[in-house]
């Protein structure tokens, strides 16, 4: 984005007038993507000078160039993980967290879960963060998937439309964690996530790996393929 220093001044047309290149015309609308992929050397940290030298770059949060380390797969989950402990400093869910990390993490529920949220992502349907995370969790179950595929439209999700009766606990979990990280809603408590009596081992994975989406963006789910 082009810094605006006469933002809100009587200067600030002459100065957009000045960041124009000449000879181009300026783009109208749309979006402009970059399509380079990036590889495992491109995100070699002891390549970069802001980690090496000047000794800034330590935790994920605090890395210049954490979204495209994730685009290349180099975040290991547990590394994102570590980041979420430190922050919710509530005993009971940071032992079920580091119990979750010593285990061989998955991204998806299985191979159909991925089919699933991939055939949503092909179609243009998801758009923010909360929204990845949202469909991400009403996909891992496909029973909750039948009832809620209708409501899922381009940059929206129609959750008062859903009706979940039939699920099991799981899927009343993952709808309403789903709803909370998408609208901002509390129905779903720590206090109850770190219970496994109400949140299965599985639910409780796949809800803490939506936490990362919604946080970070679609990229976490880049992590499955993390670099040696």
């Amino acid at each position: 984005m082009i810094a605006q220093f006469m933002r809100n001044t009587k200067y600030a047309n002459t100065e957009f007038e000045m960041q124009l290149i000449p000879g181009f015309t300026p783009r109208r609308s749309g979006m402009s993507v970059s399509r380079f992929e990036y590889s495992a050397r491109d995100c070699d940290c002891s390549a970069c000078a802001y980690k090496t030298r000047k000794n800034k770059c330590t935790s994920p949060d605090s890395c210049v160039c954490l979204r495209e380390r994730l685009v290349a797969g180099c975040v290991p989950l547990s590394e994102l993980l570590g980041v979420l402990t430190e922050e919710v400093q509530e005993r009971p869910f940071v032992a079920r967290v580091s119990r979750l990390s010593c285990q061989p993490l998955s991204i998806f529920e299985s191979s159909d879960h991925q089919m699933r949220f991939e055939a949503v992502h092909k179609k243009n349907l998801i758009g923010s963060a909360g929204q990845t995370a949202a469909v991400f969790l009403l996909t891992a179950d496909p029973f909750l998937w039948s009832k809620a595929r209708l409501a899922v439209v381009p940059g929206k999700i129609d959750f008062p439309a859903i009706h979940i009766h039939g699920v099991d606990l799981d899927g009343y979990v993952l709808f309403h964690t789903a709803k909370d990280l998408y609208a901002g809603t509390k129905h779903i408590s720590l206090s109850e996530l770190t219970d496994p009596e109400l949140v299965s081992d599985e639910a409780f994975r796949l809800i803490v790996t939506a936490f990362l989406i919604r946080r970070y963006g679609a990229e976490v789910l880049c992590a499955e393929r993390s670099c040696p």
